[in-house]
């Protein structure tokens, strides 16, 4: 029998009114988990290494540093002034009842490039819970492509918590896909560390059933001229739950930087749950924060033009969201991941 906690992730840099249950999360999950067995793909440039990332914060928060503090690091690096052509693959394939944990650490120095790939999948019928850290450092004028994707079952309870550091000149690109899966908390802490460093991260996610989907960005402005962006699509269907917390933090000094967030979710019927909360902090005066979030079902206009088309109602919503997810998936810097993915899209 599986030993369950309760433990907090997921709290905001700034908490909000009480009474909203926003500002953080509780969830039951296994005080014990084994290490994983992902199949890996270490293109040539890319090296196991020795190096810590223990200074590289996470964006669930210190409850789910402390439920894997005794996990062991995988620490992978690219060395200064490497390209590495193929893209860095782990995959899981999640076994049912088992309860896995992991930690991985990448460290990219100065003047290179590298794409990671971490695929989560588990069987339709299988169930259990994984929990997943992911420590990036982005050194001087490098490129750092993560793409994270979930296709849990559901019976599936999934957290992934990733954090980077990045250098001067340095770019940092996330992108987070969840399909479904019983319940999802992503968690995400970038430090824009280096003058001119730059952070996207593209997020997509499908939540349908009961099923809880939770977000966390947070992204520290700390270099001259920095700049963040953060975009999100989701879908939510049936009585799904679903919390996003985003904040972009400008810190005394982090003059002429810029940050965005933006959401788009569509409400596929009246009996989903939807919660979105974005913040800017500003210790700066000189610097531009953006925010916007668009919530809804589809425009009437919208519908009446596709029905004088002969499109039924139902299958225009299902077309529109797996559009709002292939707009995402398309981003992905591998073709063949794409391929694979809007063909799994598709099929949903």
């Amino acid at each position: 029998m599986t030993n369950l906690n309760t433990i907090t992730l997921n709290r905001m840099k700034m908490i909000t009114w009480r009474w909203l249950k926003m500002n953080e999360r509780a969830v039951e999950f296994p005080t014990e988990g084994v290490a994983g067995e992902p199949a890996v793909i270490l293109p040539a440039g890319v090296t196991e290494s020795n190096q810590s990332v223990d200074g590289v914060k996470c964006g669930c928060g210190p409850e789910v540093d402390a439920l894997l503090e005794s996990t062991g690091t995988r620490v992978f690096a690219v060395a200064d002034n490497t390209t590495v052509e193929e893209p860095f693959k782990i995959r899981y394939d999640l076994t049912d009842g088992l309860s896995t944990f992991d930690k991985f650490g990448i460290v990219v120095g100065d003047h290179a490039k590298l794409t990671i790939i971490m695929d989560v999948v588990s069987e339709e019928a299988s169930a259990g819970y994984a929990a997943f850290q992911t420590r990036i450092v982005v050194g001087k004028e490098s490129e750092v492509s993560l793409v994270q994707i979930h296709r849990g079952s559901a019976g599936y309870h999934i957290i992934d918590d990733f954090g980077a550091s990045v250098a001067e000149n340095g770019t940092f690109r996330a992108y987070q896909i969840a399909f479904t899966g019983k319940e999802n908390d992503l968690g995400a802490h970038v430090e824009l560390v280096g003058d001119r460093s730059n952070c996207v991260i593209h997020s997509g996610y499908l939540t349908a059933d009961d099923h809880v989907m939770d977000i966390n960005y947070y992204v520290n402005h700390l270099g001259r001229s920095a700049e963040s962006n953060i975009y999100t699509s989701g879908v939510l269907r049936d009585t799904c739950q679903k919390v996003f917390r985003t904040t972009i933090d400008f810190q005394p000094g982090a003059v002429k930087a810029v940050g965005e967030e933006n959401e788009n979710v569509l409400l596929m019927n009246d009996g989903c749950t939807n919660k979105t909360v974005p913040t800017i902090l500003c210790g700066e005066e000189d610097v531009v924060g953006e925010h916007g979030c668009t919530v809804g079902r589809l425009a009437d206009d919208l519908i009446f033009y596709l029905e004088s088309r002969g499109i039924p109602n139902e299958e225009i919503y299902e077309m529109m969201a797996k559009a709002r997810l292939e707009a995402i998936i398309r981003q992905i810097p591998d073709e063949k991941t794409r391929e694979e993915l809007i063909e799994f899209n598709n099929n949903l």
